[in-house]
């Protein structure tokens, strides 16, 4: 009975033998803290990119928030007004090569003045308040109609007979590709949703975990902070460098408007990224803070001088 008795009380004092058991849990915890924090810190530009996905890409709404703007952009009223204008002129030159009683020296300046009469003409639509609504009523409908499509349940764009075809009832319909072809993009379009809203959904439960599961949450805090914040940095210098290829990808006469639009696309993205990576570096620098007004308290006064 006394031997149980001094087992026990044996146990409960630190650094006797009962001791290992709280030194394994303690073991077990960072651990475990350590894991969900690296999973975090690899998951945060994942969930970052879902949410730019889910809100832009995926959303008509949000894409047509985003490339609103495009329209009044110069750049691209200056290259739609190149292409109307030389597509005039060449449609011109072949209309008045077809007429032999022109003279040249009168068909050259006359298909000339038609074709800049066209770009002005151009120019002044786009910068109607009527171009820039037909801008937004077109985006929408193509993007609403393309997310349709892709989820299976698209009124225009329809699968029949091993076809994709264009129902405009009560016109006959219009075979635009194979059926099989959409397979593909279907797959990734269903991958795609899925994994955005699983990262969005584990990327918090990380977080979450590695704080629940820590011995020492402020520095875990402070690690989750900074290990997320450099990730971040890192994922928008990757998506930077990404949109650069894009552009400089495209053909040479539309790299410009190329730009315009994968910028207006990507905002989003890098303006989210930019208040995250602000808010990691101000929530670990109050962390750091707190920790030093913490052992600034905790020094001992100095003892008072002899004889005072």
């Amino acid at each position: 009975m006394n031997r149980d008795i001094d087992t026990a009380a044996a146990r409960a004092r630190p650094g006797l033998p009962g001791r290992p058991a709280g030194v394994r849990q303690g073991r077990t915890r960072r651990v475990l803290a350590a894991g969900l924090a690296t999973a975090f810190v690899m998951l945060l530009p994942a969930a970052v990119t879902g949410a730019w996905l889910r809100g832009t890409v995926l959303s008509t709404s949000g894409y047509v928030a985003a490339v609103t703007p495009v329209a009044t952009n110069p750049v691209v009223r200056a290259t739609v007004r190149e292409a109307v204008t030389s597509q005039s002129d060449a449609a011109l030159n072949s209309g008045a090569k077809a007429l032999p009683s022109v003279p040249a020296a009168v068909a050259g300046p006359l298909t000339g003045g038609l074709a800049v009469l066209t770009g002005n003409s151009v120019s002044q639509f786009m910068a109607s308040p009527a171009f820039r609504q037909l801008w937004v009523t077109a985006n929408t409908v193509a993007h609403s109609q393309l997310i349709a499509l892709l989820n299976g349940n698209s009124t225009l764009v329809q699968p029949s007979g091993g076809q994709v075809v264009l129902n405009l009832a009560p016109l006959p319909k219009i075979p635009i590709l194979p059926a099989t072809a959409l397979a593909g993009p279907r797959q990734v379009y269903r991958v795609l949703t899925a994994a955005t809203v699983l990262v969005l959904i584990l990327a918090p439960l990380a977080f979450a975990g590695a704080l629940a599961a820590s011995p020492n949450r402020r520095r875990t805090l402070l690690q989750l902070s900074l290990g997320g914040t450099l990730t971040l940095v890192l994922a928008v210098f990757a998506a930077d460098r990404l949109q650069s290829i894009l552009i400089t990808r495209a053909a040479p006469p539309y790299q410009a408007l190329t730009g315009v639009l994968v910028h207006a696309l990507t905002n989003g993205f890098f303006w989210l990224a930019a208040w995250l990576i602000a808010g990691g570096c101000a929530l670990a620098g109050v962390i750091v803070l707190a920790g030093l007004l913490r052992r600034t308290r905790r020094r001992p006064l100095p003892p008072p001088p002899a004889g005072a």
